[in-house]
């Protein structure tokens, strides 16, 4: 066996163990086969789009909250979506928004939300794209790559419940944007 010939084996034996390695996680929540063909991309499926939306539900049942949970795959496609009861059409369309926004800064919508506080041509710069600075929308992420979001709105505990239940169906998730200390009111002018 020529030198040439061992690098070659080396290098295609660690290529396969790669492979092996760093598809194996993700391949069981995203889309495979003729669709992933089709689709031309990674992204998520809706059997775990459904598992998403459920864990939700479940969070939110056990918090004595409502939600309206949106989950979209990398192009925008609804890939599940579901309204609890009471949920008026401002909380579907916000939890709509929310997964958009992830979409546009593939980033949290909380993230964005710092970004902007008390920024207001900020505000009025992403508002022009429809991004929604508000949490609730989180990027799906399963092997550092963005397979889908999810938004969901109606509630307090929006982006708590999102989190929730992608830690649990998909696994561990990037850290959730820190909280920013309320503004202070402005000083009220005296008469």
């Amino acid at each position: 066996m020529t030198m040439k010939m061992f690098t070659m084996a080396v290098v295609l034996t660690v290529g396969i163990a790669y492979a092996q390695n760093s598809s194996g996680t993700i391949d069981k929540f995203v889309i495979a086969g003729a669709a992933a063909k089709k689709a031309m991309t990674r992204e998520i499926n809706a059997d775990t789009a459904e598992k998403i939306t459920n864990a939700c539900i479940d969070y939110a049942k056990q918090h004595n909250i409502a939600v309206s949970v949106f989950i979209l795959n990398p192009t925008g496609q609804i890939v599940h979506a579901h309204r609890m009861d009471g949920q008026v059409p401002i909380n579907v369309e916000t939890a709509l928004l929310k997964a958009k926004s992830v979409l546009y800064t593939r980033d949290s919508t909380h993230a964005r939300a710092n970004m902007v506080a008390n920024n207001l041509a900020l505000q009025l710069r992403w508002s022009d794209i429809g991004v929604f600075p508000t949490s609730g929308g989180l990027p799906i992420v399963v092997d550092d790559q963005m397979i889908g979001a999810i938004g969901v709105g109606g509630s307090n505990q929006d982006e708590e419940c999102a989190y929730a239940a992608l830690t649990s169906v998909v696994g561990p998730q990037p850290p959730l944007a820190p909280k920013l200390p309320p503004t202070p009111a402005p000083p009220q002018a005296r008469p």
